[in-house]
């Protein structure tokens, strides 16, 4: 079993809501194209959002009933908030396991990446593994009619990292009181304690360090969708003042968008793969 974790941004937080709603949209049908059936979709939210079709039991949302960020730091704290929601979901459903001692796995998803549609089978198939990442990934900006393949995607984006998680790494309630969840100090205490809340660039190294590596995935698992204007990433820009342009200038960035052999067309397999409506794009 595997469960795909999504925090879910406010209404109130986003630039172009209409835009949010529809790449969460693109998110759900990529991960429902699994071609194995065991896994559940939890949205972590302040709103539920129109959808444009209809789902089983395997996605549920949660609403959460807190104060609406407004600036980055509180935005990403709030990220980490809802998938500790989540979290507690997850531990409900490991116990609702036949050997809930054997852990499940959680995949970490922002409200706008696409996934793979053998994440679930591949994962269903080697149970044994302390989690996973593929060696690489596409990163996708806005406008282009190409996907770029970087390596180490995991290290900054956070729809990578398949991570096995057992009882104690889920709390059975709020670690903390609901009105102190956007706390800074409270959450750098609750990002060391819980797995769902490390920095996505961090877990592979961290888990590989405690003796836990993780098994690299046959396949790329994710498309990670930039330059949306709701990216988290740009926001913080904005704040400091950066064009959004302006993190592209970094020479591994640069070299990436030159080299031809890291640009991948849409090909009819990647719309098959990772759920792409073609007449949507």
């Amino acid at each position: 079993m595997i469960v795909f974790a999504i925090p879910f941004r406010g209404k109130n937080t986003a630039n172009d809501w209409n835009g949010c709603v529809k790449r969460l949209n693109n998110t759900l049908n990529s991960i429902f194209n699994q071609t194995d059936n065991e896994f559940k979709v939890i949205v972590a939210c302040n709103d539920i959002p129109k959808l444009n079709k209809k789902y089983d039991e395997r996605l549920e949302f949660i609403v959460t009933d807190i104060p609406i960020p407004k600036k980055w730091l509180e935005m990403a704290i709030d990220k980490s908030w809802k998938l500790t929601v989540i979290a507690i979901r997850i531990r409900e459903i490991l116990l609702e396991q036949n050997n809930p001692e054997n852990g499940i796995y959680v995949m970490p998803v922002d409200a706008d990446d696409l996934l793979n549609c053998n994440i679930a089978k591949y994962v269903k198939e080697h149970p044994h593994e302390n989690g996973f990442v593929s060696k690489d990934g596409y990163v996708h900006y806005k406008g282009n009619n190409y996907l770029t393949i970087y390596k180490n995607m995991h290290t900054y984006c956070g729809s990578c990292n398949i991570i096995k998680m057992y009882l104690e790494d889920l709390p059975e309630d709020y670690p903390i009181p609901v009105e102190l969840c956007h706390d800074i100090e409270n959450a750098k205490i609750l990002n060391k304690k819980y797995p769902i809340r490390f920095d996505h660039n961090i877990v592979v190294k961290k888990y590989k360090e405690n003796g836990k590596e993780f098994s690299i995935l046959p396949f790329r698992s994710t498309i990670y969708i930039k330059d949306t204007g709701d990216n988290i990433s740009d926001i913080h820009n904005q704040e400091k003042g950066l064009n959004k342009n302006d993190n592209k200038l970094h020479i591994g960035v640069f070299i990436k968008k030159i080299n031809p052999f890291t640009k991948k067309r849409f090909s009819k397999k990647i719309y098959h793969d990772f759920g792409i409506d073609y007449n949507n794009n």
